[in-house]
């Protein structure tokens, strides 16, 4: 009787050991678990990774918020893998594909068509990892945080420009145009509706919105178009980003008509600071685009440390990048309208 007893006992005491080694494991392999970058801090020493998918590298503006993402990613010794969407829609996906294939801890993109941003959006949720968006638009999309110029703001600042102008150069016509970025690009235009209503309110016909995509050759085309119905009785063109500007100030050049039909651009890209000193253009709404890239690296930094973000916007979860205008002497200048 007692043999059974003391094996029974035996056994009691071999359960309950390796219970006890189960549960110090389990504790063990808790206290040494990275946290994710998604939610909170780096307990490796490895630095983390950002992947950055801009819309296109090749352009000054985007360039340069490039730059300011590289910049700021080195300060918070992060590595950062780049990728060009060279303006096209299957490009961005499948660039952000082969991003998160490399194992990058967050995204931050500026998306050439922000309407594909549920398809990004679906593939770093399912990945884990922070969605930061710079300028462009959100398509709708679930993020954790959108950085972007004040858009609406600069439209109306460019609108009360324009009327300074036009009362300065004693312009009798009542007519404005809009050159227009892509349908896509929502904030930018954004800029065309509030130079609109401000125009609008102030007793000016919007006679023409045509779309030219970003593109300066399709700026050049849209104000020759222009041109042909309202030349001789047009008193402003306001153009939604400074690509589009410099096309449409070439147009405006062969027809003898710069200087004598205002034009204000979007942006404070180099080329259209050059061509406002040299008298083909009037204006432009200048954005930070290396701030925004900047903040684009911080904002990912911030997600993946688990610190608190101050938005602008809680609702959007929207950062906001001051503006400020860039007169006819090519110079920013404080503006009071």
């Amino acid at each position: 009787m007692k043999q059974p007893i003391r094996k029974i006992i035996h056994g009691l005491i071999l359960i309950t050991a390796t219970l006890l080694l189960l549960l110090l494991y389990d504790h063990l392999s808790h206290n040494n678990q990275t946290t994710s970058p998604a939610n909170g801090t780096n307990l490796n020493t490895k630095p983390y990774t950002i992947g950055w998918s801009v819309y296109n590298s090749d352009y000054e503006f985007f360039n340069t918020m490039q730059n300011g993402l590289i910049d700021k990613a080195k300060e918070l010794g992060m590595n950062v893998i780049t990728h060009n969407q060279k303006s096209s829609t299957s490009e961005m996906i499948s660039g952000v594909t082969n991003l998160i294939a490399q194992g990058i801890d967050a995204l931050v993109i500026s998306p050439i068509n922000p309407d594909a941003m549920p398809i990004i959006s679906s593939m770093t949720q399912d990945a884990g990892i922070p969605l930061v968006i710079v300028d462009i638009g959100t398509g709708d999309s679930l993020y954790d945080a959108f950085i972007v110029s004040d858009s609406y703001g600069g439209g109306v600042l460019a609108a009360e420009y324009a009327l300074r102008l036009i009362s300065t150069n004693n312009i009798t016509s009542k007519n404005a145009a809009i050159i227009k970025t892509e349908e896509t690009a929502t904030y930018a235009n954004k800029r065309g509706d509030a130079f609109k209503r401000v125009m609008n309110d102030r007793g000016y016909n919007v006679v023409a919105e045509i779309r030219a995509d970003s593109r300066e050759d399709l700026g050049y085309q849209a104000m020759k178009e222009i041109l042909s119905s309202y030349g001789d009785d047009l008193a402003v063109v306001f153009s939604e980003n400074d690509r589009m500007a410099l096309g449409a100030s070439r147009a405006l050049e062969e027809a003898g008509k710069t200087g004598k039909i205002m034009l204000i651009g979007f942006d404070g890209d180099s080329a259209a600071i050059d061509a406002i000193k040299k008298g083909l253009m009037q204006g432009t709404i200048a954005q930070n685009p290396y701030e925004m890239g900047s903040l684009g690296a911080q904002t990912a930094y911030e997600l993946l440390t688990g610190q608190h973000i101050r938005f602008d916007d809680w609702v959007d979860k929207m950062l906001l990048v001051e503006i400020n205008l860039i007169d006819s002497s090519g110079n920013p200048t404080p503006y009071l309208p």
